[in-house]
This record gives structure tokens, sequence and C-alpha cells, in this order.
């Protein structure tokens, strides 16, 4: 906040800034230097990685689950943050682009887009998470859901999200102007820049522009723009991201334990429990579509909590004490750093927790990973060979199993029983009944991993 905006003068403000700024100053000096790498790769791979994300949701299979496009929104901020991020610091001062108009017209679009896109997302995430929990609970209580677990609703939350953000962002829209200054001298660093240096003299003039605030901007102005930032884009999302991830975790738990219980208490006869202990084995590790669905989202807003709290708090703190602010311009770098963390960490949770994701993406980049076809190959005659290993066995149990039940004295008998037409008939039935039942026992197999795929349809 201003210094204008506060009791205090200039000179009590600047040495309570510096004293909290020396405070970090350490820590943040020594984070500096890897800031200028670090940025750079979360970007690029952030950048590459929401692409990814977008043409993978995109394709007709992952249409089908609504909170896709939550999920594709979330991308598109992601991306457009991390793009606009690594181009603003690409260009520093001294640079000649620095000095132009279409620069700062880039300035002021980033100061702007920025915090609109930043704040976005979160909401996004939030009404994600809301959204998540009005289906849940509608499934719980046996009604009907579907007018939540649908792309009306999920539209609808989008569309608020962004109404949200744009409103929350609007003071800060209004904060910036551009001024014209005219030829103004080279400034004095550029002179003596060992990177910039060759392209000024002492005599050159460049186009002066600065983004100052507009006449109409006071006070009042200033307090509404920061609290605005501070409490309806940081505050009031980080809560809610909280109440409603211990609600979805909550809500996991109880279906966790009323799925128990219903496997354990219901007295269903062995053969039964087996085939259900199977189907859900295939289907991932005994869990319904909707808990891995819900246990995905948990993580994907637990990221999102863990890395925007702090800045709230900060936000917060710098409201209540402004002196602090000289803190949060040393710690600048960090909060920069937990904002592209968050950007960049969705396409490892999607890969990680979804089987659909994971083979919809070899599939749309199936050019760019030969080994896919070369692993494929290798899976397929890995199976070929363990199902005529299998049908070899079971061949020879049978066979076994049949010939112990005869002396072993009565060597003339079994071949006289074994070259009797009824015998032989018997046998070759069920050589015949073993060798349906090791195709059925494949197609099985086959069906079973088809329903893992399809049990994982929500990303």
């Amino acid at each position: 906040m201003s210094s204008y905006c506060i009791s205090w003068n200039d000179s009590e403000l600047a040495a309570a800034r510096e004293q909290y700024a020396q405070f970090f100053l350490s820590y943040a000096q020594w984070y500096n230097g890897f800031h200028a790498y670090i940025y750079r790769v979360l970007c690029v791979i952030g950048v590459l990685a929401n692409i990814a994300i977008v043409a993978v949701l995109l394709r007709a299979t992952m249409r089908r689950n609504p909170f896709n496009l939550f999920l594709i929104a979330i991308a598109i901020c992601d991306m457009t943050l991390m793009g606009s991020y690594f181009a603003y610091y690409q260009v520093e001062m001294c640079n000649p682009w620095f000095f132009s108009y279409f620069w700062i017209i880039f300035t002021y679009l980033y100061a702007v887009l920025s915090v609109f896109v930043h704040s976005a997302s979160l909401w996004l995430t939030v009404n994600m998470a809301v959204l998540r929990f009005l289906v849940l609970r509608g499934s719980a209580r046996s009604n009907s859901s579907t007018q939540f677990n649908s792309y009306k609703a999920a539209a609808v939350a989008i569309v608020l999200a962004i109404g949200i953000s744009f409103i929350g962002s609007a003071p800060n829209m209004l904060r910036y102007e551009i001024k014209y200054l005219g030829r103004v001298p080279v400034p004095r660093r550029c002179l003596v820049s060992e990177q910039y240096s060759s392209y000024y003299d002492t005599e050159s003039t460049v186009e002066g522009y600065n983004l100052i605030q507009p006449q109409f901007w006071n006070c009042p102005w200033e307090r509404i723009s920061f609290w605005t930032l501070g409490i309806v884009l940081k505050v009031i999302p980080c809560v809610l991201l909280t109440v409603f991830m211990a609600l979805l975790v909550r809500m996991l738990i109880e279906a966790k334990n009323r799925r128990s219980r219903l496997s354990h208490g219901s007295g269903m006869s062995s053969g039964s429990a087996a085939l259900k202990s199977k189907n859900q084995n295939a289907s991932g590790g005994g869990k319904t579509q909707a808990e891995r669905t819900t246990a995905m989202l948990i993580l994907i807003v637990l990221c999102t909590m863990i890395t925007e709290l702090p800045q709230g708090i900060l936000g917060v703190v710098v409201g209540l004490e402004p002196a602090f602010s000289g803190a949060a311009q040393v710690l600048g770098n960090f909060t920069d750093l937990l904002s592209l963390l968050n950007s960049s960490v969705n396409f490892i949770l999607y890969s990680t927790m979804s089987n659909l994701f994971r083979r919809e993406f070899l599939n749309a980049f199936r050019e760019c990973c030969p080994w896919q076809k070369l692993c494929s190959n290798r899976k397929n005659s890995h199976r070929t060979l363990g199902h005529v290993g299998s049908k070899k066995e079971n061949i020879q149990h049978l066979t076994g199993s049949g010939m112990s039940a005869l002396p072993t004295q009565s060597t003339s008998l079994r071949t006289h029983l074994l070259r009797s037409p009824i015998v032989s008939a018997k046998t070759s039935n069920e050589k015949q009944e073993q060798q349906e039942l090791l195709i059925e026992e494949k197609n099985g197999t086959i069906v079973a991993e088809e329903d893992e795929g399809a049990a994982d349809e929500n990303v």
C-alpha cells in the first residue's frame, strides 16, 4: 500500500521497510542466484505440459467427463501465466526493446493479465472442489446428482469463477495508465553495461514511457484495490479450498468405510466375494471410479492451497503492517516460484493418477514416442507366451490328474482304457472344455483390462 495512504511519513516507512528487508535479505540473495535458471526451466516445461494437457483432454474419450472442462480452463490460465512471466523477464532494462512503445504495452498487459489469470486459475480450482462436493453429496443421499455432474453445471461454474476473478482484479486494471515522457537521455547504467553499452553513447536518447496511477486514483481506491486483491483473490479462495478439501477427504473416507462394510458384512458367498474382489482389483485396487476421481481432485486442491496460502497470508500481513512490504518485495522471487510450481505440477498429477490420461497421452503423441510401439510389441509377446505356457501347464495337469486315478501296476489296463472309444471321447471332450476355459480366461483378462481403462474415465 502506498505511503500516502497510511499514517507513517516516507522516512519512517522507508526505515521500517529496510529493517524487515534485512531480516530476509540473506535468504533471498541465496535463492536469487538460482531463480533465473529455475523459472526458465519451470516456464518452458510448464507451458509444454499444459499444452499437452489441453490436447489430451480435448480427445473424444476424455470429453465424456464434465470436470475435464475445469482442467482445460486451468491449463489455459496456467500456460498464459507462465508464458507471459517468461517473456516479461527476458527483456532487461537497457535492452533496446525496453524503451519501445510495444514493450510498455506488454508491461501494462502483463501487470493486468497476470493477476487476472492467476486468480482465475485459483477460483476455477475452488469451484471444481465445490461442484465435486455437490455431486458426491447427491450420490450419498441417493438423490439425482446429474444436475451437478453435467456440462451445463461445469460451464456455469467456470463462468462464475472467471466473473469473480474479473471483479476482484478490476481495481488493479484501473490502477495503471501509460505516460509518454518524450525523448530522454539514456540511463547511466546502460552506458556502463557490459551487455548493452555498445548500443548507446553519451549523446544517445530513447523514448521514455512509464506506468503511473491515473489522476482519480486516491487513498480509497488504493485501499479498495489492495484489500480486494488480498481478500477476494487470496484469502477467501484459500479458506474455501481448506474447507472443501476437508469435506472431500471426509466423504472419501466414509465411502471407503461404507464399501468395506458392504463387502464384509453382507454375508455373501465365497464365490461372489472372490468375483467382487477380482473386479475391484481389476478396476484399481478396490477403489470406485468416483473415489479415484475425488482423490485426484483432492491432490489438485491440496497443491493449490499449499502454494497460494502463504501468498494470502503475506498479503494480509502487509495490509496490517505496511512496513512489512519491504520483506514482501525481497521475497518476491519466492512467491513467484510458488505460483510457477502450482502452474506446472498438474501434468504430473494427471499422469500418475489416471491410467486413461496416460494412455490417451501416448495415443495423442504417438509420433513423438517411438518407444511406445516397441514396448507395446514386447508386452504383447510376453502376454502371448504367458497364455501359451499357461495352456500347456493346464493340459499337462489335466492329463496327469486323469492318469493318477489308475493303479500304477495296471499298465495294460490303462492302455486298454485309453484306447477305448468311450474314454478317448471323454478325454477329447475334457481337453476341448479345458481349451474353451482357457479362451474364456483370456477374454476375461482382456475385458478386465478394458474395464480398468473405462472405470478410470474421470481424469
